[in-house]
């Protein structure tokens, strides 16, 4: 072999084994919750940058490989080095980051307090003279109380000085002493997913004030980031508690009084497969009409809401949510939408269907909106607190709380029982 020819193969061997590793990183990353639309809705120089920094080296090659023909000595020579040091500083940050994003949300230890987690399986145990809500009894239609009292939050943001940890707190306390039947927190549970101390945290203060209250988590944009799945898993979603969707991520819970359906959409329809579509439209198919259908999900549908003023994304009215899903709920008449993400307070009714923003469980409230959505009917900026959804047996009633409990907004829907 030449030495001409050993010059150019070194390069040219280096920049391949760069690209390698750069690619197994972004596959990985992509393959993990909310890459895609952390990439979609947050496309930062940097993430720009390390997406696509395995293609410097090869340019850097293919530029050295033209001046072998042409071009002077000392500039072959520049060229060469220059290829072969960036070959190494890309395989080294590629190592890194995947090793990054492999180790560090797993080697973090949680220590789980007793939390009332809620297997789909089996339903909701009843804190009230009924023993538990299942599919297998007919809906009450003689008690003047509720059927049944929900409670929904979403976006408490644990690990962050900017929360407001009092109304996070005031909020959990207030929940435990009414005795709610359930409580959902749809998501943005902690500001950095990868992160175990704050996981921790938030499973410490669920464990103290809400110990026996029957709780469901979702996964947000936030929780999921670098990694965060894994950490979500083992706090809130263990296997035996996947329900029938064989994912941790969306599930339903077959109810006596309701029909509840989670969906798994972090930032929007970048996770939304033909297998989650399927089993949604399967599942709300097979639900039983006489009663309504409430939908979770952490990224919101309509919404009003302002204009990201660093990439000008548009945090309203969700383009790729209300495209993709919404129209399974108006063919399947879905009830209720219930939804975090922003951090407002906002009812919102469109084509028989109502949504609830709900994203004010302490994350720092969302600017004042300069989008308000031709769905919305009520909205409460800066405020902090919880929806209740009480069920009887002609109607849901909704009560927006402030974090103290003091209603703020009520709204009562039909329910489709005939």
């Amino acid at each position: 072999m030449s030495a001409a020819h050993y010059q150019l193969r070194l390069p040219s061997l280096a920049a391949f084994i760069a690209g390698v590793l750069n690619l197994i990183f972004n596959l990985y990353h992509f393959s993990l919750q909310g890459t895609g639309g952390l990439y979609t809705w947050h496309p930062l120089p940097m993430l720009t940058g390390i997406l696509f920094m395995g293609l410097v080296p090869l340019l850097l090659t293919i530029l050295y490989i033209l001046l072998c023909r042409t071009g002077p000595g000392w500039l072959r020579i520049t060229f060469r080095w220059l290829s072969l040091l960036m070959s190494a500083l890309v395989s080294l940050v590629s190592i890194v980051l995947l090793a990054y994003l492999i180790i560090v949300p797993r080697m973090g230890k949680l220590e789980i307090p007793q939390l009332s987690l809620i297997d789909p399986a089996r339903g909701i145990k009843i804190t009230g003279p009924e023993t538990s809500q299942s599919a297998t009894t007919s809906l009450d239609t003689t008690s003047a109380k509720p059927l049944l009292r929900l409670s929904f939050s979403s976006d408490p943001h644990w690990g962050v000085k900017s929360s407001n940890a009092e109304a996070r707190t005031s909020i959990l306390r207030t929940i435990a002493q009414r005795r709610t039947d359930a409580f959902f927190m749809l998501g943005d549970t902690v500001e950095t997913g990868n992160e175990t101390p704050m996981w921790q945290s938030a499973l410490n203060d669920l464990g103290h004030y809400i110990p026996h209250i029957p709780l469901r988590v979702l996964l947000g944009n936030h929780d999921a980031l670098f990694g965060g799945q894994y950490l979500y898993t083992r706090a809130f979603a263990p296997r035996e508690l996947w329900g029938n969707s064989g994912s941790p991520y969306y599930w339903s819970l077959n109810l006596k009084d309701v029909t509840i359906v989670a969906i798994d959409l972090p930032w929007g329809t970048e996770n939304f497969g033909s297998r989650q579509r399927h089993w949604l439209e399967a599942t709300l198919a097979a639900a039983d009409p006489r009663k309504p259908i409430i939908v979770l999900s952490h990224s919101y549908f309509y919404a009003s809401g302002y204009d990201d003023p660093k990439n000008q994304r548009p945090w309203y009215d969700h383009y790729q949510n209300i495209a993709q899903v919404v129209p399974l709920f108006e063919h399947y008449k879905v009830t209720l939408v219930i939804s975090g993400h922003n951090h407002y307070q906002e009812l919102l009714s469109h084509n028989g269907v109502t949504y609830a923003i709900v994203g004010s469980m302490g994350g720092i409230p969302d600017p004042k909106p300069t989008y308000i959505s031709p769905a919305s009917q009520w909205i409460a900026v800066g405020q902090f607190g919880w929806l209740d959804v009480d069920l009887f047996k002609d109607r849901l009633r909704l009560v927006f709380n402030n974090e103290t409990g003091i209603p703020q907004f009520t709204w009562d829907l039909q329910s489709r029982t005939k």
